[in-house]
């Protein structure tokens, strides 16, 4: 075994520098680096105790399987560290690969189809996503993926005010589609969809009457004023029903019937889903 000698302390405070102890006319200039840990500090004040306790700790260690199976579930390298009592350094050596797989995992689901009811169209999730916020007046405050069964768990957390929640989508990489996992996440879907049908189906419905687009002033929480041809409101509280000829009895009733001019909406009826009688 050969002996070694102190030089210096390396630049980073954090390394010793040794050399072979021979005497100078015969030093090769060789020298060694030696990291100052918990174990070589200990060993230097002679703590025994301590030097046995990071001996356990280290040989305690989780297998690198496990921890890779605890980060793809969704726990932070700070979580698994602490848990285990394993050097947070130790746990990014392994986590790193499915911190990225995870990353990668949110790129390709916010591109999956969201597909709420049959014959419905399909949206991208970060698309659907999107809508739903400004609706809300809300922004995402990140997006993160999990798995701890056959499909990923998609994560979208959003923050409006003084409000906040988070959205779970389980993602199907066969079908590249994903659906709410929860009663929230339904509820976050759902007024995504009656959004974007008041947009679309509501224009069809009554294009035939409306030949100018409306203009909409802005409204709190939901940004710029927008250009709409159809009746949002209408869809999201009944749909034609709103639009149903009036069956109250009225002398000119059978008039009105016939007289095109009756057809087309009044303003209360494309904002506020109701009509004006006579």
């Amino acid at each position: 075994m050969r002996t070694l000698r102190f030089v210096e302390l390396a630049e980073d405070g954090r390394t010793l520098i040794l050399a072979p102890d021979v005497p100078q006319a015969i030093d090769s200039g060789e020298r060694f680096a030696v990291p100052v840990d918990e174990r070589l500090r200990a060993a230097s004040r002679g703590d025994v105790s301590r030097l046995g306790q990071i001996e356990i700790d280290v040989g305690a260690d989780l297998p690198p399987r496990e921890i890779q199976t605890r980060i793809r579930a969704g726990e932070s390298t700070e979580q698994v560290a602490a848990a285990s009592g394993m050097r947070l350094d130790r746990v990014e050596r392994y986590a790193y690969p499915v911190l990225q797989e995870r990353f990668r995992m949110v790129e390709q689901a916010q591109t999956a189809r969201v597909r709420l009811r049959d014959n419905e169209p399909a949206v991208p999730l970060a698309e659907f996503a999107a809508e739903r916020l400004a609706v809300m007046g809300a922004s995402d405050s990140g997006w993160d993926a999990c798995r701890s069964g056959p499909n990923w768990e998609i994560r979208l957390a959003w923050r409006s005010g003084h409000r906040s929640g988070t959205t779970r989508w389980e993602y199907d990489l066969a079908t590249r589609s994903v659906s709410p996992l929860d009663a929230e996440t339904s509820e976050f879907a759902e007024g995504t969809r009656l959004v974007r049908v008041a947009n679309e189906d509501g224009a069809d419905e009554l294009s035939e009457h409306i030949t100018t687009p409306l203009s909409i002033p802005p409204i709190a929480g939901m940004g710029e004023g927008r250009k709409y041809r159809g009746a949002p409101v209408d869809v999201l509280l009944g749909g034609a029903a709103a639009m149903s000829p009036s069956t109250s009895e009225d002398p000119e009733g059978d008039s009105r019937a016939h007289d095109p001019r009756a057809r087309i909406p009044s303003w209360e009826d494309i904002v506020f889903g109701v009509r004006r009688p006579g």
